[in-house]
């Protein structure tokens, strides 16, 4: 009896490793062991990001085609077609990390997203694109819309699997609770002047963490009603800007760094950030605030991977 409660014991273990399981298992390792997979996966088929990129002086650049295949475009129905307001990322075959909160203009007040666009760079070349019908969207529990901009995370669940290639692929996500140091990388579609408009082409931003947290709470604190008890440290994410025409990106775009693995070498991004809300484009240089992909782990493990 005993040898047979180990076999089951033994099983169930297997099991959940190959199932990415992260009960019982601690904060971060499942997301770390799909991230060695993606790696995996990404340099036996040769399709690790393009190009991956070096700082520029410039405040931003147009990213490359298949540099950032982990974006993705988020739609609502609208005129007959699609109104493309927000940005996520493909975290795995199925699933989308993105915010729980997107400004929506009138017409759409009240509207929920229904399609997502994957595996385009420029909305001129829509060669690779795949859309996903939304099957499910998951909010943070803790989320208080409208007003309170605290726990603003959400996923997305899509209907069909993506198909990895080149241009369409999962990103890993960071899981310590001490952030990297040196450049962080934003990309998205964001708007680049005080009107607002999303561009066509994804544009790419060199920044840094903002160290001093406690200046940037003050920035927002009682002046953003969403934010009443000030910023949660652990929970948001500050990143100064290099200049005052450095634009954030559309809600839900991701804040990234290089994953260096075993060798060395970079083949995958690691998310840090999810862009939750900043005083806009062309204003000041006050800093973005970013949702901590780190500090909700667990909750995105368990969802993506029960």
């Amino acid at each position: 009896m005993k040898g047979v409660n180990l076999l089951i014991g033994v099983l169930c273990f297997y099991l959940n490793i190959s199932n990415g399981n992260s009960q019982g298992r601690s904060p971060g390792s499942t997301a770390n062991e799909m991230c060695k997979r993606y790696t995996e996966n990404a340099k036996k088929n040769n399709i690790c990001p393009a190009s991956l990129s070096t700082p520029s002086n410039s405040p931003r650049s147009l990213a490359g085609k298949g540099e950032f295949p982990h974006m993705v475009e988020i739609g609502y129905s609208h005129n007959n077609g699609y109104m493309w307001l927000a940005s996520g990322f493909v975290i795995s075959k199925n699933f989308v990390l993105t915010i729980a909160y997107v400004p929506k203009p009138q017409e759409l007040k009240g509207a929920a997203p229904v399609i997502i666009r994957a595996g385009v760079t420029d909305h001129n070349d829509l060669a690779n694109e795949q859309l996903r019908n939304i099957e499910s969207i998951i909010v943070h529990p803790q989320y208080n819309p409208p007003i309170l901009r605290y726990n603003d995370i959400a996923l997305i669940k899509v209907k069909e699997d993506f198909k990895f290639n080149k241009f369409v692929s999962p990103v890993c996500l960071y899981t310590s609770d001490k952030l990297p140091g040196g450049n962080v990388i934003h990309s998205g579609w964001g708007a680049t002047d005080r009107s607002g408009k999303r561009q066509t082409h994804m544009l790419k931003v060199f920044n840094h963490f903002d160290d001093n947290f406690a200046k940037c709470n003050s920035t927002y604190y009682h002046l953003l009603p969403g934010v009443p008890q000030g910023l949660h440290k652990n929970e948001m994410i500050c990143v100064a800007r290099n200049n005052i025409d450095d634009c954030q990106g559309d809600s839900g775009s991701p804040l990234q760094v290089y994953r260096k693995d075993s060798s060395n070498t970079n083949c995958m991004y690691d998310v840090v950030g999810i862009s939750a809300f900043g005083f806009g484009c062309g204003w000041t240089k006050d800093p973005q605030v970013f949702t901590s992909v780190s500090y909700f782990i667990k909750w995105i493990e368990d969802n993506v991977w029960p």
